[in-house]
């Protein structure tokens, strides 16, 4: 353990840590460190440090840090300080931060209650975000979901599912590579090149709005909410009480009440427009029942358990969809939900693997710890003299 102080507001800079680093906050105008193979210099308000292992770090409040590089899991709770990150070959999750901007996190991501801009540049695994102010995304290789945005979502690209809920400001998406799900936003929209679906759901703001999708989009629209609309596709299915309605060579134009609102859809399936809260509570709960399964498997076939539970959910849903819709219908559903199900089974393979991983680190940073402080075995006591004779 190594305690160093400084000012409340310091330069921390960690080079390398070979294992996990935890970084928290306190009072004390002091930096902190617990670390395997430390090392440390000092400099006027400035500290850097690397660890061949795992690295535990408290800090004032407000100090700025930079990191260059992680080997394993990177937790950061309550700093109020600019945050700059390198590269995590593990998982993050962060906790009540003020900026942070991340070049690359090989694994998942999970952050809530940050104040400033989340910025990065490539993230390989999964994002769950909440209660963000402003986020801004170059890559996204696995799934984003982000709730509570209080200003703006800037995806560049993204090859997994992208899940918008509750976002006050802007919303621009530059390409997916499946679906986009959008709930409640408040700025201006612009959502572009969308390999799979779009599905929107509540109310946009008085702008102009752009959707673009190769798939479907559907759109449920609250009740007496103005619109201006324009919708593009091959087959438009419409449940919108437009006025001023007109169709012409696949393009659906029309309005709701009197308002700045305009929306621009187009599709290379189907569009669909509806009234919100249409659909039946007996169809939600029927849906979620439909994909319900137990948890008590073992770890070694993971994803092969999720995929026979959850195939024998679609195989149930799908028949009761092609009894109300037809089986064209019932199949394109039943194919995208198998395309969940395999998606489900390979990150639970992916998350057990992990957790796997960090147990064997635990046990071998366990191991060495109990070879003694030069890496042998510590001494054995010596043998019991034998008791002296009678003699």
């Amino acid at each position: 353990r190594t305690k160093i102080y400084t000012s409340s507001s310091p330069q921390v800079s960690v080079t390398h840590c070979g294992g996990d680093l935890v970084i928290s906050t306190g009072m004390e105008n002091a930096v902190t460190a617990v670390a395997d193979g430390l090392e440390l210099q000092e400099a006027v308000d400035s500290l850097t440090l690397s660890s061949s292992g795992d690295m535990k770090l408290l800090l004032p409040a407000a100090a700025n840090v930079s990191i260059e590089k992680v080997n394993g899991d990177l937790v950061i709770k309550n700093l109020s300080g600019d945050l700059s990150l390198g590269e995590v070959r593990g998982d993050a999750v962060f906790t009540g931060l003020a900026h942070a901007k991340i070049n690359i996190i090989h694994s998942d991501l999970s952050a809530k209650n940050i104040d400033g801009l989340l910025s990065i540049q490539t993230l390989h695994g999964d994002a769950a975000l909440r209660r963000v102010a402003d986020v801004a995304v170059g890559v996204m290789h696995g799934d984003l979901s982000a709730q509570v945005v209080n200003g703006r979502v800037d995806l560049s690209e993204s090859y997994g599912d992208v899940s918008l809920r509750s976002v006050n400001g802007d919303v621009s998406i530059n390409h997916c590579a499946r679906d986009v799900n959008l709930r409640n936003l408040g700025g201006r929209t612009a959502v572009q090149g969308v390999k799979g679906d779009i599905r929107l759901v509540g109310g946009l703001s008085a702008a102009e709005h752009t959707f673009a999708a190769a798939g479907d989009i559907i759109v449920r629209w609250p009740a007496n909410t103005p619109l201006n609309l324009s919708a593009t596709a091959p087959q438009i299915v419409n449940r919108l009480p437009l006025e001023k309605e007109m169709e012409v060579e696949h393009t659906l134009t029309g309005r709701l009440g009197d308002g700045e609102t305009t929306a621009t859809f187009t599709a290379g399936g189907r569009i669909v427009l509806k009234e919100d809260q249409m659909i039946k509570a007996r169809w939600e709960d029927e849906g979620d029942n439909a994909f319900a399964f137990g948890f008590d498997f073992d770890f070694a076939n993971l994803g092969e358990q999720i995929s026979n539970q959850v195939n024998e959910g679609i195989a149930r849903f799908t028949s009761h969809i092609e009894t109300q819709f037809g089986p064209d219908f019932g199949e394109k559903v039943a194919q995208k939900a198998a395309r969940k199900a395999e998606e489900a089974a390979r990150k639970a393979e992916q998350a057990a693997e992990r957790a796997r991983q960090r147990a064997d680190r635990q046990t071998e940073r366990q191991a060495a710890r109990n070879m003694g402080s030069y890496g042998r075995p510590p001494t054995p006591p010596p043998p019991p003299r034998p008791k002296a004779s009678a003699e």
